[in-house]
C-alpha cells in the first residue's frame, strides 16, 4: 500500500481497509507537497498497533535519501504513543517557526512500537494558507535605468552630456 492510501480526505479517517505500509523494515521516507505555501500547524496519523509509527523527523522541504536524512537533524520531531487500539488518531501540534510557508515537508518514520513493518493508517496534516502564490510572473511592467545615465525619450539629456 502506497503513500497515496495513507493520504485521504479527513472523512476517510475511519476507512481501515486502506494503509501506508514500508516495504521490508520499519523505516520511511514520505516527501508531501502542497499546491501552495501554508503554515504548517499539525500532523496527524492514524495508528495501526504495534505497526505504528513511533519516532518522527519532520523536515521542511525535500531531504536526501535515507543515508542522509539518518545523520541530519530535524526541524521538528516527535514520538507517537503506543496506541490503545488501532485507528486511534495522534496529532502532533508543530511549535518550529520552520514551518511557516511550507511548500512541501519530508516526513522520515525511524522506528515503530515494535512490528516488522510501519503502517499509518491515514496521515492528515493542519495549516493555514499563506496567499503566497508561486510561479511565473506574466504580463509585468517595469522600467530600468543603467546606473548613473538619465534618459528623457530614449536618450541621454544634455544635462547628463555636460556632467
Amino acid at each position: 500500500h502506497g503513500v497515496e492510501a495513507a493520504l485521504r480526505p479527513r472523512c476517510e479517517l475511519g476507512d481501515a481497509s486502506q494503509w501506508l505500509e514500508t516495504d521490508d523494515d520499519e523505516q520511511a521516507l514520505l516527501h508531501v507537497p502542497f499546491k501552495e505555501a501554508i503554515n504548517l500547524k499539525s500532523v496527524s496519523m492514524a495508528s495501526f498497533g504495534d505497526a505504528t509509527p513511533r519516532v518522527v523527523k519532520l523536515f521542511t522541504g525535500q531531504v536526501g535519501g535515507f543515508d542522509e536524512v539518518e545523520d541530519m537533524e530535524a526541524d521538528e520531531e516527535f514520538e507517537m504513543p503506543v496506541p490503545d487500539q488501532p485507528g486511534d488518531t495522534f496529532e502532533h501540534e508543530i511549535r518550529s517557526d520552520k514551518f511557516r510557508q511550507a511548500r512541501s515537508v519530508t516526513l522520515f518514520i525511524e522506528n515503530n512500537h515494535g512490528g516488522e513493518t510501519t503502517k499509518v493508517g491515514w496521515l492528515g496534516f493542519k495549516g493555514e494558507r499563506t496567499l503566497i502564490k508561486f510561479g511565473i510572473v506574466e504580463n509585468a511592467e517595469y522600467e530600468t535605468r543603467p546606473e548613473g545615465q538619465l534618459f528623457e525619450g530614449g536618450h541621454v539629456s544634455d544635462r547628463q552630456k555636460m556632467i
